[in-house]
């Protein structure tokens, strides 16, 4: 009785077993699409805002020299002005990443959870 109870139960356990498998097989692929377009999205609307105040800062700057401002606003803001020019290269750089190698990104992306 024991060892048929044991035995049933052992091949309920193995029958999920292969169900779980068969499932994670077939979602990895949609996981990891998923994951790559993620990744684009991310790093294109961080881009894109890094970009816009890039822009801002920068005609600003040229506001203030043209208006012959103080030069403490100016340096001020042409200091302030390299950290979004910063933000939007390293985060296009990063967008190309994923773009060109999504597999390397995949990589990065399970190692930074582990």
């Amino acid at each position: 009785m024991n060892k048929e109870l044991l035995n049933e139960n052992l091949n309920q356990i193995l029958e999920g077993l292969k169900t779980v498998i068969h499932t994670a097989n077939t979602e990895l692929p949609a996981i990891l699409e998923e994951i790559v377009r993620w990744g684009m999205i991310k790093y294109s609307v961080l881009s894109t805002i890094s970009l816009v105040f890039s822009l801002l800062f920068v005609g600003l700057t040229i506001f203030f020299i043209k208006n012959d401002e103080e030069p403490a606003a100016i340096a001020f803001l042409g200091v302030i002005s390299i950290m979004p020019i910063t933000l939007f290269i390293s985060s296009f750089l990063y967008l190309c990443f994923v773009y060109i190698s999504p597999k390397l990104y995949i990589i990065e992306y399970l190692k930074d959870l582990i």
